[in-house]
C-alpha cells in the first residue's frame, strides 16, 4: 500500500511515530524496512500458530469447533396447534410456511424433528 502510495505521490504521515513517507529515497528505505518487519512478524504469528496446535494434538486435545447440539425448543413450537390445523385442511406446507411466516425449509425440518406427518390425500 505505501508502494502505491508513493508511486501516485500521496505522503504518508504516520502520527504515532511522527514519520512522514514521501517519494524520497530515505521514505522508501523505511517503507521497505517496515513492510519487511511486518513479513517478519507474520511469519512467527504462523509459526507460533502452528507450534502451539501441534502441541494441542499431541495433548489429545480436539481442535476446532465442537459440534452443536440440537435445540430442545424450536421456533415453531408456540405455533403448534395452527399448523396441525392447517394440515389437517389439506393446506400446502409451502402455503402453510407463508402463514406462519417462515421459510420452507424452516417449515420442513421442525415438522421432521417433531415426527408431524401430513395426510396423503387419498385420490379417487
Amino acid at each position: 500500500m505505501l508502494e502505491c502510495c508513493m508511486q501516485r505521490g500521496i505522503s504518508v504521515h504516520i502520527a504515532k511515530q511522527q514519520m512522514v513517507l514521501d517519494g524520497s529515497m530515505s521514505s522508501r528505505i523505511t517503507a521497505t524496512v517496515l513492510g519487511l518487519a511486518a513479513e517478519i512478524e507474520r511469519e512467527l504469528i504462523s509459526l507460533r500458530t502452528t507450534e502451539a496446535l501441534a502441541k494441542s494434538k499431541a495433548e489429545g486435545q480436539k481442535l476446532g469447533r465442537p459440534k452443536g447440539q440440537k435445540a430442545i425448543h424450536l421456533k415453531l413450537d408456540e405455533k403448534e396447534a395452527e399448523i396441525r390445523g392447517y394440515l389437517a385442511k389439506g393446506i400446502s406446507k409451502r402455503a402453510i410456511a407463508k402463514l406462519v411466516e417462515c421459510s420452507p425449509s424452516t417449515l420442513y425440518q421442525w415438522m421432521e424433528r417433531r415426527h408431524i406427518h401430513p395426510r396423503k390425500k387419498s385420490r379417487v
